[in-house]
């Protein structure tokens, strides 16, 4: 027993090594992206200069008021954890990142604690979270340096603190779940996906026993989250109030629900799971082979709803109802889109897969071999599509070359204009400006212009947006030269 416990412990170990080594690897050869660069810049700053400004978005532009001394539409939490890891790791792309990988560790494995509590069911727990860890959109969240892993990682880790202490110590469970989730909150709006979670389950194990008292303990976390985060919002209300107008704009979809119904399906299934448009150098046909696993989830949601012995499951129930919760969130309230935000969905899906996976194998169903085929090539699937990307490496083959080409032509002091995400190897202190306007607001024009999908897709959309400013920025680029053209980026100088 003791030789097949050690084997386990092995094989496990030598699992998670191999899993991070591929995280790692993805990290490593994924191009930057512009959201990573305006939170690590933002953090950087905050641990060395004491203050979360950044300067190479322009703060005479109406969408980022107070921007060089605070940012403020990026949550503080988030900006605090990474000025705390780059004392210890360093500043880097691959740091940033780094921290991505460590919380989904901690999300994996609070999501399987909380279903092994909740559905006594070690199986269906464990065949959820190995589903969930190897699923392509999940691996490609957990390799990218933005705050969706942390959230995440703190809202699943709300729901296993409070079912696994809630028996036992039912008022600890209030605190610490509540915590988790006041923390998810100061990272990120969504944190309120587990607000309304936690509070379901609070209410579908424990309604009965709460109090006053109860309530008043689970409201400290909350009270003590808002007298550390009021100070720093009251040094400069007006900026805090412009920079939250504008990042929250149009992303309340249940007042045109429809819309963002439709906007849902479209975006966030149709587009991601490869059957839409798609960045630039990612565009091969057996993209379309990521669609595959959101034909294994349609089948474990269809499944689990259409059996009567899982709907009247009360150990399952709590899973469906979660599930639920979060699509329901995710569809009609939150109308961004974007596919990080899929690892709030990922893992529920994920779970009601191997509930429906798992009552097939054990009824002794015809098909459940089939099942059992089906996720093993979906899941190797996925395993290809990182392979690919990394095997692609436009960090080094795109994103590279066009940083040194920039490097070699430019001075110092040579105003260069390019998504924020250029200057974690450029160098944020070099005269780098994230202004697609092209000095539309500051009248400064630049002395080279990068141009790659970012600025491609705001010049596009400002078109019907912003109609001036797009004509504008015309008449300027008209005044450049192309002189470099090269794996989806371009370079312009001033003629």
């Amino acid at each position: 027993m003791m030789r097949k416990r050690a084997i386990g412990i092995v094989l496990a170990a030598a699992a998670l090594a191999l899993y991070l080594g591929l995280l790692t690897s993805e990290a490593m050869r994924v191009k930057p992206w512009n959201d990573e660069a305006m939170s690590a810049e933002a953090a950087y700053n905050l641990g060395t200069q004491g203050t979360t400004g950044v300067r190479f978005f322009d703060e005479k532009a109406p969408n980022y008021p107070g921007i060089t001394k605070h940012t403020y539409y990026i949550f503080p939490l988030q900006l605090c954890v990474l000025a705390v890891w780059y004392k210890a790791a360093g500043f880097s792309l691959l740091s940033t990142r780094v921290l991505s990988i460590l919380w989904t560790c901690l999300m994996l494995a609070a999501f399987y604690a909380f279903l092994e509590a909740v559905t006594e069911d070690r199986m269906i727990a464990s065949l959820a979270t190995v589903l969930c860890a190897l699923d392509y959109q999940f691996m490609t969240a957990a390799a990218f340096g933005r705050y969706d892993m942390m959230v995440a990682a703190l809202g699943f880790s709300a729901y296993a603190l409070y079912v696994r202490l809630r028996e036992s110590h039912f008022r600890i469970a209030l605190v610490a779940a509540n915590a988790c989730v006041m923390a998810a909150g100061a990272t990120h709006p969504n944190g309120l996906i587990y607000l309304i979670g936690l509070w379901f389950l609070i209410l579908y194990f424990d309604r009965r026993r709460l109090r006053a008292m109860d309530l008043s303990t689970a409201a400290v976390p909350y009270v003590a989250g808002a007298a550390i985060w009021a100070p720093f919002v009251l040094q400069d209300w007006p900026s805090f109030r412009g920079q939250l107008l504008m990042n929250s704009s149009g992303r309340v979809g249940i007042l045109h629900p429809w819309d963002t119904f439709v906007r849902e399906i479209r975006y966030r299934y149709i587009t991601e799971f490869g059957l839409g448009a798609h960045s630039a150098g990612h565009s091969f046909a057996w993209v379309k082979l990521k669609a595959l696993s959101l034909v294994t989830y349609l089948l474990g949601i269809v499944g689990c709803l259409a059996t009567r012995k899982i709907r009247q499951n009360m150990k399952l129930r709590p899973v469906l109802v979660l599930a639920g919760i979060h699509w329901a969130y995710m569809t009609f309230y939150e109308n961004m889109k974007f596919s990080y935000y899929l690892v709030h969905l990922l893992p529920l899906y994920c779970a009601l897969l191997a509930v429906y996976t798992m009552h097939l194998w054990r009824s002794g169903a015809t098909m459940r071999w089939a099942v059992a085929g089906l996720l093993a090539l979906a899941s190797l699937v996925q395993v290809g599509g990182i392979l690919a990307k990394i095997r692609l490496n436009d960090y080094g083959k795109s994103y590279l070359p066009a940083v040194e080409f920039v490097r070699a032509h430019a001075l110092p002091a040579d105003q260069v204009n390019a998504s924020c995400s250029f200057g974690f190897e450029y160098g944020f202190d070099r005269n780098l400006m994230d202004d697609p306007s092209l000095g539309y607001y500051n009248h400064k024009q630049p002395e080279f212009i990068v141009e790659e999908e970012i600025y491609d897709g705001w010049w596009e959309e400002s078109k019907t947006t912003l109609p001036e400013v797009y004509a504008f920025f015309k008449r300027t680029l008209a005044g450049y030269d192309l002189i470099y053209d090269r794996d989806g980026y371009r370079v312009y100088r001033r003629r």
